[in-house]
């Protein structure tokens, strides 16, 4: 997880979640904490989700 304050907006920060595989992300939001969390964000934050395919990373020495 990370968390930067937007350049352009001091009172704005952006929030990045990864997981390893859909089953982390559907486990994380089956937790009371993540559903406590999501029911008070909602008034305060606009969320975008976003689902990358994986990549391969590689030492570029082998």
């Amino acid at each position: 997880m990370g968390c930067v304050a937007d350049q352009a907006k001091a009172d704005r920060y952006v929030v990045d979640v990864f997981y390893v595989d859909n089953a982390a992300v559907a486990a994380h939001r089956d937790t009371s904490r993540f559903k406590d969390y999501l029911s008070k964000i909602n008034d305060l934050a606009e969320q975008k989700a976003f689902v990358l395919d994986p990549a391969l990373v590689a030492n570029k020495n082998g």
